[in-house]
């Protein structure tokens, strides 16, 4: 190896370093940035026992292991933690299986079959708003805890149509404990087999038999009479791979709806949720996305191409992803020796690509802590954009679900935004922690105010644009360095 191949990334010492990956396991983002600020855009911390854990921070060298040299960066034993919960669908799934897979799943989400979820997007809003409805004209709410009710059923009936209905929470609960032991079994660096015979394995064990039993069923019913219905795993059923006229075995059609299911609601949901909270802390942005809002839907329900004409809103919706991206980081492994950034990195290491830092990177970002929306009025993401912005990830495994968690968010908060002003309650912190996806640990307690009713005849009609005056730029909002969302310890 040459002078430069040989160099090592720098990085604290081994006991520092023990300290810092603990701490990850707790979902503190302010660490990646305090290695960030401490070290620069390539960390090693050394762990005695245990593989290198590499953090690249730059847009380039996120290009080399996302795009230039995928092939020498799978995703690695750490993601093979979520393979109890998950399967091998899509997220854990590597090579020719991946590849198969792919072919499979990706039609499904394509654009036309997204619009097609509009409809039932819209009718899962409209439920919660109607309970929200039937409160005070003042109430307090988890609105973290209504958006994943939400998604939750938004996939159950686009991925199984009504067949979920009646097993929504014993499923959703029985997930939600899987994921949580799959997540800390993640983060560890020594995990005991599930196999032995602890009481949260034993737990584990049972909710996964639970979820399992349900989707086996579902399969079961649609197998004996599938006629008329639409939806997600019925067009997996019959889904022939282009390549091989194969069709999917039972397995690993159940891998990969759990996993659509599970990744679907998930970061969806506290996309909506983090997009509320920044609008509640900048009333300013909020009131010209309100007026953009009753301009264009008047009252009334929206359809797919009304979020043509609401330019804000996207600006906004990026913004949002920009400072609290729903996936906060991506994990790979190098199959064999590399150099990223100019430094040796070793085959197996783990590689930790984090978009929460790599969003805040002063050589990309002007002001990068400001909450501007307008920052996003001219930007187009393309292939030479240095993925600076990477909120659903990059190159051949880019999120299936982008376009469809796009529109999903929007439509939530636009229909919130119509009926409601939403204002955190005083004092509270959410606490954002990031895992599979950035959580608010706290929940997110808000107070809901109903509004005077938009009248129809003021809405534009669907793909007309904003009048020029409504796309003055206002102020940047400066972001306040107080709590986890924004920076490192102030």
């Amino acid at each position: 190896m040459s002078r430069i191949v040989d160099r090592q990334p720098p990085g604290p010492g081994p006991l520092a370093s023990l300290h810092y990956l603990a701490n990850f396991r707790t979902g503190d983002m302010s660490y990646y940035e305090e290695l960030f600020a401490r070290y620069g855009d390539v960390v090693r911390l050394k762990s005695p026992g245990a593989e290198d854990f590499i953090m690249a921070f730059h847009p380039n060298d996120i290009a080399h292991v996302l795009r230039t040299n995928i092939r020498n960066y799978p995703k690695g034993k750490r993601y093979h933690e979520l393979v109890p919960v998950l399967g091998w669908g899509l997220v854990n799934s590597e090579g020719e299986l991946w590849r198969r897979q792919r072919r499979h799943v990706q039609p499904q989400f394509n654009h036309a079959n997204t619009l097609k979820f509009v409809p039932i997007i819209v009718k899962h809003m409209e439920a919660l708003l109607g309970r929200w409805d039937a409160q005070p004209a003042e109430f307090e709410r988890d609105v973290n805890d209504d958006m994943m009710d939400v998604t939750f059923g938004i996939a159950g009936e686009a991925f199984f149509g009504a067949a979920l209905e009646g097993h929504t929470e014993t499923v959703r609960e029985a997930f939600k404990f899987a994921l949580s032991i799959a997540l800390r079994r993640m983060y560890s660096l020594v995990n005991p087999p599930l196999s032995w015979p602890l009481p949260s394995h034993v737990r584990f064990r049972r909710a996964m038999d639970r979820v399992h039993r349900v989707i086996d069923g579902i399969i079961d019913g649609y197998q004996r009479s599938a006629v008329g219905e639409d939806n997600v795993l019925v067009r997996l059923m019959s889904s022939v791979d282009p390549e091989t006229g194969a069709t999917m075995d039972r397995a690993q059609l159940r891998d990969e709806i759990k996993t659509i299911l599970m990744v679907g609601h998930e970061t969806s949901s506290v996309t909506a949720s983090w997009a509320l909270y920044l609008l509640a802390k900048h009333p300013e942005v909020c009131a010209r996305l309100t007026q953009e809002i009753d301009d264009v839907l008047g009252g009334r329900a929206p359809t797919a191409k009304d979020f043509e004409s609401m330019p804000y809103l996207a600006m906004v919706f990026n913004e949002c992803l920009r400072l609290l991206p729903s996936v906060p980081f991506i994990l790979r492994s190098p199959v064999e020796d590399d150099v990223i950034g100019g430094y040796h990195v070793a085959a197996g290491s783990t590689v930790a690509i984090v978009p929460w830092v790599t969003h805040r990177h002063p050589d990309f970002w002007s002001d990068p802590l400001r909450f501007n929306p307008e920052r996003f009025a001219n930007y187009r993401r393309s292939a030479d954009d240095k993925l600076a912005f990477i909120p659903f990830g990059a190159g051949q495994r880019i999120c299936l679900g982008e376009f469809m968690g796009q529109l999903e968010g929007k439509i939530m908060v636009a229909m919130a935004l119509q009926r409601y002003r939403l204002q955190l309650v005083p004092g509270f912190d959410p606490r954002c922690r990031g895992f599979i996806s950035l959580q608010p640990v706290n929940g997110m307690r808000m107070i809901c105010r109903r509004r005077e009713p938009v009248r129809s005849t003021r809405a534009r009609p669907a793909g007309q644009a904003q009048p020029a005056a409504a796309q003055a730029s206002p102020a940047a909002v400066a972001v306040e360095r107080r709590g986890c969302p924004y920076a490192a310890r102030a």
